[in-house]
């Protein structure tokens, strides 16, 4: 509310209490009771009018506490290898995407009493809920389960692989926004590691392999790259390097080439452009395939 609209407010307050006090004073020994019922009604309802249309005192009220539901992971924490196996990470996925669901009516609850500007605040909400269905349309991939999908198994493995460490890194963009709009402060550059996803952060820059770009790496790929394999019909190759993986994912590094606070795997979330639907590639038709140097 603006600063005319919050004084209007508390003068309306002010002389509803001013009116309800009069009738107060000015009532007979028998009508006293009344009178002050009438008196605490008028004050707990202006109060409450301040509380919820005014950021004025006593009306600005948020929570100041950030809790998950339990139990929370640990979301710096490097996840296990999965070794090619998509069940492998799956558990931990749907973990996270499960928790940012849960707390994504947060951001909501937030975005009207939240002191950031009132852009960033939509902007973080906005970044909360996308990256919460994101990472929920991400784990709906069980490749392997019960047979596989397509007419080559490696590729369904890959794609689900490359979808379960897209749903990790988008349930981190979110919970990330959700704290910085509970404790008011600008969401903070937090890539992955390029190389490998489930690593530690990237705390470091390095140029990558082709020369063409710099991207984020933990300090352990800094010093050997420790790529993310996926199956491929060749062998296990790095998800960079697999058609399979959506190419939005590779692209990006899931998040680890822009350093930019994971605005750019938010906008590559509404971009449109998703991998091969798998009846394209069970019906035997070629599937077009990006090519990444």
């Amino acid at each position: 509310m603006t600063r005319t609209g919050e004084l209007l407010a508390l003068l309306t307050a002010a002389g509803g209490l001013a009116g309800a006090g009069w009738l107060a004073v000015g009532a007979d020994a028998g009508e006293r009771y009344e009178a002050g019922l009438v008196l605490g009604l008028a004050a707990g309802l202006a109060v409450a009018l301040l509380r919820r249309f005014t950021t004025l005192p006593p009306g600005r009220r948020r929570p100041y506490t950030y809790a998950l539901p339990l139990p929370p992971p640990d979301w710096r924490a490097p996840l296990p290898d999965p070794h090619g196996e998509p069940a492998s990470l799956r558990p931990y996925a749907e973990q996270r995407a499960r928790l940012l669901s849960d707390a994504a009516a947060l951001g909501s609850s937030l975005r009207h009493s939240c002191a950031l500007a009132p852009r960033l605040r939509a902007q973080l909400t906005s970044y909360a809920t996308t990256a919460s269905i994101q990472a929920s349309n991400c784990t709906l991939h069980p490749a392997g389960e019960g047979g596989p999908c397509g007419p080559d198994p490696a590729y369904d493995a890959a794609y689900a692989l490359g979808e379960l460490v897209a749903a990790v890194e988008f349930s981190r963009i979110g919970m990330r926004a959700l704290e910085a709009l509970v404790t008011e402060r600008p969401l903070r550059p937090d890539p992955p590691c390029y190389f490998n996803p489930l690593h530690e952060r990237g705390h470091a820059r390095v140029l990558l392999p082709d020369a063409s770009q710099e991207a984020a790496v933990c300090h352990g790929c800094a010093l050997g790259p420790a790529p993310l394999l996926v199956p491929s019909a060749a062998g296990s190759v790095p998800y960079y390097d697999s058609d399979a993986v959506d190419a939005r994912w590779r692209l990006l590094g899931y998040g680890a080439v822009a350093p930019d606070s994971g605005a750019a795997m938010i906008a590559a979330a509404h971009d449109g452009f998703r991998a091969p639907p798998r009846s394209m590639r069970g019906s035997g038709g070629k599937a077009p395939r990006a090519k990444v140097s």
